[in-house]
């Protein structure tokens, strides 16, 4: 009785092992798909709502923006009601205008927190990634895909994003943190190939007047 017990409990091991390859398979297949058709187009606007919660505290905010990209080359502008990001590639300026302040960076290759900006790629490298299945949203039938970073020691627990199942297109990540905090980024309105006015990635001094310049690099 306990080797059919031991036999039960390997093949069940087996059994769930098997499901957890097949699920992240699955899951890596369809966001390098999502990855892939991002990637091909040469820009991309699209506008995001970004709702967070507190679920410890009740507290949450919500606030709207706009991103302007150039997949693959780190190029991007996101702007929100008090605030701006551009990055050239290699500086980024955020335009604080709430405080008063342009801080200036560089940018750094080894930043893995998840944004408007990198969205479409952050996944490739540091988690582990689970099939969930499917929903349904605003008429849309959605791939929900789990990912979960292999360093223990980040802040992020989780991430969940849902993607359009006929297009491809991402619908909203939620991103998990250790705090109870969630953080989710729901896009719409995507526009692709479209042409940027010159010096989109840049930024002028001019135009913000009255905003101090901190330079961090």
């Amino acid at each position: 009785m306990n080797n059919i017990f031991k036999i039960y409990t390997t093949n069940c091991l087996f059994l769930f092992i098997g499901f957890f390859a097949y699920a992240q398979n699955d899951a890596q297949s369809i966001l390098d798909r999502v990855s892939k058709k991002y990637s091909s187009f040469k820009t991309i606007k699209t506008d995001f709502v970004l709702i967070g919660t507190n679920n410890t505290e009740g507290a949450g905010y919500n606030e709207k923006g706009r991103v302007y990209l150039e997949p693959g080359s780190k190029k991007y502008k996101i702007e929100t009601g008090e605030q701006a990001f551009i990055s050239d590639g290699k500086t980024q300026w955020a335009i604080m205008k709430d405080i008063g302040e342009v801080q200036i960076a560089n940018v750094d290759p080894n930043d893995k927190s998840v944004s408007p900006s990198n969205i479409f790629e952050f996944y490739k490298s540091g988690y582990r990634m689970t099939d969930k299945g499917s929903e349904s949203a605003d008429g849309q039938s959605l791939h929900v895909i789990e990912l979960v970073p292999v360093d223990q020691n980040q802040n992020v627990t989780k991430i969940r994003m849902r993607i359009n199942q006929s297009t491809d297109f991402i619908y909203d990540a939620t991103i998990s943190d250790k705090n109870g905090n969630e953080y989710t980024y729901k896009l719409s309105n995507i526009e692709t190939n479209r042409q940027f006015s010159p010096g989109i990635f840049k930024f002028y001094k001019h135009n913000y007047p009255d905003l101090e310049i901190v330079d961090l690099r």
